[in-house]
């Protein structure tokens, strides 16, 4: 918890729903809650919580 990361945006990932110079990483966010093994809760970092639970394999490490 309170860790720095990065969420994928798996809605524009497929060909076609994305522009050429846009990213595919949203964020950073921190992890604010653990709910289980490999899901957690979000937040961006002015206090905005995401509404839903986030896999365990789609956040990565954020190093400013």
């Amino acid at each position: 918890m309170g860790d720095l990361v990065l969420k994928w945006d798996k809605a524009h990932e497929e060909k076609g729903k994305h522009t050429k110079f846009q990213k595919f990483s949203l964020g950073p966010f921190q992890i604010v809650e653990v709910i289980g093994p490999s899901m957690f809760l979000l937040q961006d970092l002015a206090g905005r919580r995401d509404s839903l639970p986030v896999n365990g394999q789609i956040p990565k490490m954020y190093f400013p």
